[in-house]
């Protein structure tokens, strides 16, 4: 999983105008505490840490926890970066599963359905072992990419942050004659509206009994209890757990 130091204005900075530096870092925060607490007692984690703001502290805490590696995932862009993680990853796995950290509400049964993808057909299994597993955003890139080797071309010369992400990478991959495999569609929170839609994600699934992401709504109804009393409105409607 991609992971950051939840420094105030370094993460989260399209959040910053609604949320502020320091709510927007809080949130990002509970993010990631609720994904690797889901994530961790039904998958094999590794954090590969943003090397500009290193693996102290938080993330460092986290690996120890966990009892999880750590990978740098060192300079360039997320292209650069997500195919140095995955080669080093390789080189102790038969495959690996990039994550980010901005899918607070993953279901654990997308990241699994990409290990079994990736994984060699069990005796029996009448199905294709694939080499490419996409998790489609519904932002036009993908919140999940699974892998095996050899790597596509896939990384290079990518607009990344663009909506045009995952339909580049299709393209790539038809040329190169490989057929991935699909996941539901998801979405991570980069905006404004992404909280709005995050806030109402999970009031439903607390009405319906279930609570994937506790320090999210938390943090969330914190972050509204505050804009309340200065006067503004909301970032995102949400009830406190």
């Amino acid at each position: 999983m991609f992971v950051r130091e939840p420094i105030a204005a370094t993460v989260k900075t399209r959040l910053v105008p609604a949320l502020g530096a320091a709510g927007a870092a809080l949130l990002y925060r509970a993010f990631v505490e609720d994904v690797c607490a889901r994530l961790a007692p039904h998958v094999p984690l590794a954090l590969a840490y943003a090397s500009a703001t290193g693996a102290d502290g938080f993330v460092a805490t986290l690996a120890r926890r966990y009892g999880w590696p750590t990978f740098a995932q060192g300079d360039g862009d997320l292209g650069a970066r997500m195919r140095r993680v995955a080669t080093a990853a390789l080189t102790a796995a038969s495959s690996v599963v990039l994550v980010g950290s901005d899918v607070p509400t993953l279901p654990v049964g997308h990241v699994t359905a990409a290990l079994r993808e990736l994984a060699p057909p069990r005796a029996g299994e009448r199905r294709r072992r694939r080499r490419v597993v996409l998790g489609p955003s519904f932002d036009g890139g993908y919140y999940l990419l699974g892998l095996r080797p050899p790597l596509p071309d896939i990384f290079r010369r990518m607009p990344w942050g663009s909506d045009r992400v995952l339909a580049r990478t299709l393209a790539r991959l038809r040329r190169a004659r490989v057929v991935p495999a699909v996941l539901p569609g998801w979405y991570d929170v980069d905006t404004p509206a992404d909280v709005g839609l995050l806030a109402r994600h999970l009031d439903v699934l607390a009405t319906l009994g279930e609570e994937p992401c506790p320090r999210t709504r938390r943090v969330l109804a914190r972050l509204w209890s505050r804009r309340v009393a200065r006067g503004a409105g909301p970032p995102a409607r949400v009830a406190a757990p």
